[in-house]
């Protein structure tokens, strides 16, 4: 048996087991898939923006109940920006629904389009998401560690309990970010080898450069999109450097201007004892007391200490 006789019978046995694949029901199997993928993005960013818009009215409450700083309010612009781009990212990236009679290129050729809007999204999510409330809740920490290291005249624990705190927020969100990096290799990425499997089956030139372009595209986005939000953010953090400041120099001179407080009948002699040796020590607050029989003969407090 010759070459060619071995030839013909591969060649035969090729034809015999070649695979041919209903173009109706690969279409219908895009399309569930597609919106299954829109299913899922839909609900995600509706619960984004319905817990960040939630989360407003409870931050003042609880800023109110609990007597919190004004650092502890940065975080309301944060969830509006979040939810704020949330909304006009899909605003602009709109999933318009496939057409029943829709040709399976163009329905394969959306569905990249829309797994490459969503790898954008997610590789960007330090950008957009992570960094805003982080610069608030990074300065709500760091008041709050001066005001303790102020009112103890502890500085070195104030900075340990500074740094403890902004790892730890450093550490959740580290985590979160590698969490929705897996998201992308894990999920998206597969999905969108897949399509582009697909559409290189259809002989779809156009695929490769329509991969290059979305790459470009989206470094081109990102690049803008942190510049906007460095520019945001820098801005955000001076106005609350001044205010800070403003806040402390104004605490300062408020406690310094105020008159001392007395009580009884020798509560003026003492007053002035007190305040004297209050700016001698340069201590935040001071308060004495002189009893007489079970009664104040005289009570006096000057700074940041009540008298009981």
């Amino acid at each position: 048996m010759g070459p060619d006789k071995f030839q013909q019978a591969w060649q035969a046995q090729g034809a015999q087991t070649r695979v041919t694949v209903d173009s109706e029901v690969l279409l219908k199997e895009v399309q569930r898939n597609q919106r299954d993928f829109r299913a899922m993005i839909f609900c995600r960013d509706f619960r984004e923006i319905v817990i960040a818009l939630l989360l407003i009215p409870l931050w003042f409450y609880l800023g109110a109940k609990t007597s919190s700083p004004w650092t502890w309010y940065l975080s309301v612009p944060a969830l509006l920006w979040m939810a704020g781009f949330m909304w006009a990212y899909r605003k602009r990236h709109p999933q318009q629904p496939s057409k029943p009679d829709e040709p399976l290129l163009e329905c394969a050729k959306r569905s990249l389009r829309e797994v490459e809007d969503q790898i954008w999204l997610l590789r960007n999510i330090f950008w957009w998401y992570l960094l805003p409330p982080g610069i608030s809740i990074g300065a709500f920490f760091l008041q709050v560690s001066w005001q303790g290291a102020v009112a103890t005249n502890d500085w070195l624990t104030g900075l340990i309990a500074a740094t403890c705190l902004l790892a730890f927020l450093a550490g959740i969100y580290y985590f979160v970010y590698c969490l929705n990096q897996r998201a992308v290799r894990v999920q998206l990425e597969p999905r969108r080898e897949e399509l582009l499997a697909l559409l290189a089956s259809f002989g779809d030139e156009l695929t490769s450069d329509y991969v290059a372009w979305s790459r470009a595209q989206g470094i081109e986005s990102s690049r803008s999109l942190r510049r906007w939000v460095v520019v945001a953010l820098t801005c955000l953090a001076a106005l609350a450097a001044i205010a800070m400041a403003s806040g402390l120099f104004q605490s300062s001179d408020s406690a310094d201007d105020q008159p001392p407080r007395s009580v009884g009948p020798a509560g003026d002699a003492l007053a002035s004892v007190v305040a004297r040796q209050r700016q001698e020590k340069g201590l935040v607050g001071l308060a004495a007391m002189v009893t007489t029989g079970g009664e104040v003969y005289a009570a006096a407090a000057d700074g940041e200490r009540e008298i009981d």
